[in-house]
């Protein structure tokens, strides 16, 4: 069981830690489910669509999603925005086969926090699961970053001459998973300014949250990753 899964069972022993899967495929979702239940002891509720998904994370409490990309009709993607439109810091991991640029990119400017693929080993699931929780960050499988963050090497410093010196501390501390409250602490100045240098940060980056802003800071290399 992953950190962050024992601290929030610490603080709440009552109840289990609760996961939304969504995916088309019912034998796929059927195994990650066991997966999960038996490796991690969540409890799994599941969704067979990308509107089932909507319908029941706006409705239900869960501690984390996983969300797959593709599925017809409605995708994965367009979930993770009706989502984010009422719940910016639910944990949501995209969990997919696909790892081309497109749809990676897709997801981070969606909101997600990670980006899981299929093939992944338990450990990494692990890591990516207890990363999520933990908001410790964006996670993204080893094969996927090396895209990534080869891709941002071409764009590095797109953003870098628009932020300052304090906007790009406040980046970084965010893009590791820091809150308002330890930005706060470590650059020993207010929350009110903290939230004040978020708002010009999102401005100057064209991002809506913060998920996206570590994403987008992250894949353009605009900050160190934990990753590299």
């Amino acid at each position: 069981m992953s950190t962050a899964a024992e601290e929030m069972k610490k603080s709440d022993k009552q109840r289990a830690i609760r996961v939304l899967l969504v995916d088309d495929h019912e034998v796929v979702r059927k195994g990650i489910r066991l997966l999960i239940e038996t490796f991690f002891e969540f409890e799994v509720f599941e969704a067979g669509s990308a509107q089932e998904g909507v319908a029941l994370a706006t409705s239900g409490t869960y501690d984390l999603i996983l969300m797959d990309a593709r599925m017809p009709e409605f995708d994965g993607i367009w979930a993770i925005r009706q989502i984010r439109q009422t719940d910016t810091e639910l944990p949501i991991l995209v969990l997919s086969t696909y790892d081309t640029e497109d749809y990676v990119d897709a997801a981070l400017e969606a909101g997600a926090n990670g980006y899981v693929l299929k093939e992944s080993s338990t450990e990494q699931l692990r890591e990516a699961v207890d990363t999520a929780l933990s908001h410790r960050g964006l996670y993204l499988h080893p094969a996927v970053a090396q895209r990534v963050f080869v891709r941002g090497r071409r764009s590095h410093g797109r953003h870098e001459d628009t932020l300052s010196a304090r906007e790009l501390e406040v980046l970084q501390l965010l893009s590791e998973g820091a809150t308002n409250q330890e930005i706060a602490a470590l650059l020993f100045v207010s929350e009110k300014t903290v939230k004040a240098h978020l708002s010009s940060i999102f401005r100057k980056m064209s991002v809506t949250n913060r998920t996206q802003a570590a994403s987008k800071a992250i894949r353009e290399r605009i900050v160190r990753s934990t990753m590299d």
